[in-house]
């Protein structure tokens, strides 16, 4: 789980014995959450349920950084991050068949990109055909991995690489804004320049207030708004938009193609 690792990373860090203690008590509401994770595995009920009780948790104010009593978290720390939503992202592609595949990886990786064929200078080519291929910044996805191998024509030995080709990527938010909304398309190309078949999901809590993001003209091929809602609205996580979400990774990953409707309904923008 990517935000337990988080909590045993900040209690490795943490001087301060209240907000150890604090830090304990929400790896315990954290449990609740996995333990529902493992439960009637392929419903997704009891894991809305488990995750809206968590983030009410950590929302109480005695977790928030008092400037007088020194303790508490700042509103910056990765106690309040949203890895949780990558770890029920996480949970969703888990139950997918696809990743007992050779070659499949599941997690924060990075894919290749910038992938050619340069070499030195033409008279080079015999001894060094030099191929080339640049690292993105590793990102939440499903990828394929191959060990490629070429030679020049007549030789005998061939030389090996490693190349990492993204098949579905993920960007999770809190709140989506215009701004974020852009720099996840600037992936999303990457992304496709690498691998036409490429698939990119936004994975939010909320959109930005009077934001309506266009994904027609983009490589972005998902939207999904968890609670169905702007920033300013007080809905819970619903259970048909993870619902939902978990039917556009199997439409995805089945290539069938399915149309959902007005985001305040479904959770999804398509």
């Amino acid at each position: 789980m990517f935000y337990k690792d988080i909590l045993e990373e900040l209690l490795k860090k943490e001087k301060n014995p209240v907000n150890s203690m604090y830090l304990h008590e929400i790896g315990l509401k954290w449990k609740n959450f996995e333990k529902a994770a493992t439960e009637k595995k392929g419903s997704n009920e009891n894991l809305v349920n488990a995750l809206n009780k968590f983030i009410k948790a950590i929302s109480n104010r005695k977790f928030k950084f008092n400037a007088v009593s020194k303790k508490g978290f700042k509103e910056e720390s990765d106690v309040f991050s949203n890895y949780f939503l990558n770890d029920l992202v996480s949970i969703l592609m888990n139950r997918r068949k696809i990743l007992s595949h050779l070659g499949i990886k599941w997690g924060f990786q990075a894919f290749n990109t910038n992938l050619k064929f340069n070499p030195l200078s033409l008279c080079s080519l015999e001894k060094d055909p030099n191929f080339e291929q640049s690292l993105s910044p590793k990102l939440l996805q499903l990828s394929q991995e191959f060990d490629l191998q070429y030679r020049v024509s007549g030789k005998r030995s061939f030389k090996k690489y490693k190349t990492v080709f993204p098949l579905i990527v993920f960007h999770t938010f809190t709140n989506l804004t215009e701004v974020s909304f852009i720099h996840t398309e600037y992936y999303a190309n990457m992304a496709q320049a690498t691998f036409e078949k490429s698939k990119t999901i936004i994975v939010t809590e909320t959109l930005e207030e009077g934001f309506s993001p266009d994904i027609k003209s983009s490589q972005i091929d998902s939207i999904c708004v968890l609670r169905k809602q702007y920033i300013s609205g007080s809905n819970d996580i619903t259970l048909d938009a993870v619902d939902a979400l978990d039917n556009k990774i199997k439409q995805l990953l089945t290539e069938e193609n399915g149309v959902l409707a007005d985001f305040t309904k479904t959770g999804i923008i398509e």
